[in-house]
C-alpha cells in the first residue's frame, strides 16, 4: 500500500526523543549514535553533528544511577528490550529525568545491529514527586511536633484540672461548709465542665500516643463476649436514667487475640454513644457473630439515624454532626476517631450502617487468628 506520508518525518518531528545507536561495542567507548531527532536537540541542547559518532554516555553525569546503568547494559548484552527512569545531563549541565524505552533492531538475517531508544522527559513529574515527598516530610514533622505538644499539654493539665474537679465537688456537697442553691448550681457547672475537659484531655492523650506510635497493645487470647457483658453492665445505670433498655444478642464465637483495655474503650464508646444519641424509652441491641474468618460486634440503636453527609464525617477527628445528644450530653468529637485507630491497630475494620429516622448500627470486625 502506497504511503502518503514519510515515516522518517514522523520520527524526526515526534515529541518524544528518538536515538538510534549501533549494537556494538558495549565496552568502552560504547555503541555509537547514528541518529537523533529534533526532540533530542530541544532537550539536550546537542545538535546532531555534535553527537553522531559518539556514545550516549556523554549524557551521563554524577546522579546517573550506576545500578540502572548496569541493568541497561545487561539487557543490551542479552539483546533484550529495556525500560526504566534514568537521569541524564544536557550540554549545559542541566539535570533531567527520562523514561527510556530501548528496543533492539534486527537486520534481514535476524541479527541485532542497532538499538532504538524512545525517551520521554519526566523532569516535571519527578520534580513534582520530590516536592510532594518534601511536603509529606514536613507534614510528618509538624504532626510529630503537634503530637508531642498535645501529649505534654494534656499531661500537664490533668493535675490542676483534677484539683478543680475534686474541690468543686467537695464544696458543692457541703463538706467544708454550707452553700446555698445558687452556689450549688454554679459549683455543679464547674464540676460538669471540668469532667468534660478531663474526657477531652484523655482523648487528646490517646490520639497523640496512637499517632506517634507510642501506644503498645497487650494482646492476649480472650473471650470477647465476656468483655461485652462487662461493658453493658457498666453502662446499665446510664441507660436506666433515660429508660433505655440494653439487649444482648451474643453468639457462640471463638476466643480472639486483642488488647482488652483498647477493646473496652471501643465497646464503651459504641454503647455510650448509642445511649447518648437515643431518645428515652428505646432499645439498644449489642450483637456478636462469626462471619467467615472474622468476628463482628455491632451496636444498633433506635435513634434519629445519620445522614449520608454525617456518615462521611464519622471516625474523623473533631467532627460535629447534625445529630445531637438527646439528654444534653457533651461530645469531644474524638471518640470515634480513636475507635477507628484502635481497631486498625488490631488489623480490624470499623463502620456504620444508618438511615435518617431508622437508627444506626455501629460495628467492628476483628480477625480470627
Amino acid at each position: 500500500m502506497k504511503k502518503d506520508f514519510s515515516l522518517e518525518d514522523v520520527v524526526k518531528f515526534a515529541n518524544d526523543i528518538v536515538i538510534i545507536t549501533k549494537a556494538h561495542p558495549l565496552d568502552e567507548p560504547g555503541p555509537k549514535i547514528v541518529y537523533v531527532n529534533q526532540a533530542f536537540t530541544d532537550l539536550t541542547e546537542f545538535t546532531p553533528e555534535e553527537v553522531i559518532g559518539k556514545t550516549p554516555r556523554i549524557l551521563q553525569g554524577p546522579d546517573s544511577d550506576p545500578k540502572t546503568r548496569a541493568q541497561m547494559r545487561t539487557a543490551l548484552e542479552r539483546k533484550e528490550p529495556f525500560r526504566s527512569a534514568i537521569v541524564n545531563y544536557s550540554k549545559s549541565g542541566r539535570k533531567y529525568w527520562l523514561d527510556i524505552n530501548i528496543i533492539p533492531l534486527k537486520d534481514s538475517n535476524g541479527e541485532v545491529t542497532h538499538f532504538a531508544a524512545i525517551e520521554r522527559d519526566l523532569t516535571e513529574i519527578k520534580n513534582a514527586e520530590e516536592e510532594i515527598r518534601q511536603k509529606n516530610k514536613q507534614l510528618a514533622e509538624l504532626n510529630e511536633t503537634k503530637n508531642k505538644f498535645l501529649g505534654i499539654a494534656s499531661h500537664d493539665l490533668r493535675n490542676p484540672l483534677f484539683t478543680i474537679r475534686s474541690f468543686s465537688e467537695i464544696i458543692r456537697d457541703g463538706m467544708v461548709g454550707e452553700v446555698n442553691d445558687e452556689q450549688k448550681n454554679m459549683l455543679g457547672s464547674i464540676y460538669h465542665a471540668s469532667t468534660f475537659m478531663k474526657a477531652l484531655l484523655e482523648n487528646l492523650l490517646d490520639i497523640s500516643k496512637i499517632e506517634s506510635g507510642k501506644i503498645e497493645l497487650e494482646k492476649q487470647i480472650q473471650d470477647l463476649n465476656l468483655t461485652v457483658k462487662q461493658q453493658v453492665e457498666f453502662n446499665q445505670l446510664l441507660a436506666k436514667k433515660k429508660n433505655i433498655t440494653l439487649h444482648l444478642n451474643l453468639s457462640d464465637i471463638p476466643s480472639l487475640c486483642f488488647d482488652q483495655s483498647a477493646i473496652i474503650q471501643v465497646i464503651g464508646n459504641f454503647v455510650g454513644n448509642a445511649i447518648k444519641f437515643s431518645p428515652p424509652n428505646t432499645n439498644i441491641v449489642i450483637t456478636t457473630e462469626k462471619t467467615e474468618n472474622r468476628v463482628k460486634l455491632s451496636v444498633r440503636d433506635e435513634g434519629p439515624g445519620l445522614s449520608k453527609e454525617d456518615q462521611q464525617l464519622l471516625f474523623q477527628e473533631f467532627q460535629r454532626l447534625s445529630a445531637k445528644p438527646t439528654g444534653g450530653e457533651k461530645s469531644t468529637g474524638l471518640g470515634l476517631a480513636i475507635v477507628k485507630k484502635l481497631i486498625h491497630l488490631h488489623n480490624g475494620e470499623v463502620g456504620v450502617e444508618s438511615q435518617l429516622g431508622e437508627g444506626s448500627t455501629f460495628f467492628f470486625h476483628l480477625p480470627i487468628k
